[in-house]
Formats: C-alpha cells, structure tokens, sequence
C-alpha cells in the first residue's frame, strides 16, 4: 500500500467586516499543525474564508472567543472549501489570537 501523500498548506483569510464594509484582512497558511503569517502570498486564492465583526475579531485576538466556537455557534461565517475547512479548523482552534 502506497504511503498517503502530505496534504498541501491552506491559505485562510480573516475577514474583519462591519455590514458590507471590509475593515482589515489578515490571511495565514497552515500547513500540518503549522500556522504562519501569508499576508504577502499575494493573489493567491484562500481555501477557506472567516468573516468577523470587529467585536469578534477582538474576542479571537485575545482569546476569549475559540475560532472553532465561533463558527459552531453561527457567529463567526465561513465561505470556501468545506473539506479545507474541516483540516485548518483543529489547527486554527489551537492557535493563539488571529
């Protein structure tokens, strides 16, 4: 049996908006069980998408608000691939603020 191929990294972009006005942008890259700063990946398309208020925003920051809680709770929206999602979210929870 051939050994499984490594999944490739994920750009995720966080969304700081106030009803339909972007206010920040800030987009990562996980790779493994790695979270690292891509905000100069450039145009490169994000596999998945987070979209915040900037009360929440603040909360994941600071970390009185899990990501992964956010987003079961409804609060926090996500566009983008699912089944990247369902790989980046365990990584993201336990990574400190944005």
């Amino acid at each position: 049996m051939a050994a499984a191929s490594p999944v490739p990294g994920s750009v995720v972009d966080y969304v700081v908006q106030q009803g339909k006005k972007e206010l920040a942008r800030h987009r990562v890259r996980v790779d493994g069980d790695q979270v690292t700063n891509a905000d100069d990946a450039g145009d490169a398309e994000a596999a998945v998408t987070f979209t915040l208020t900037p009360p929440l925003a603040d909360a994941v920051a600071n970390g009185s608000l899990r990501l992964d809680v956010g987003f079961m709770r409804g609060d926090v929206k996500m566009a983008g691939d699912f089944g990247a999602l369902l790989r980046v979210l365990p990584v993201l929870a336990r990574s400190p603020g944005l």
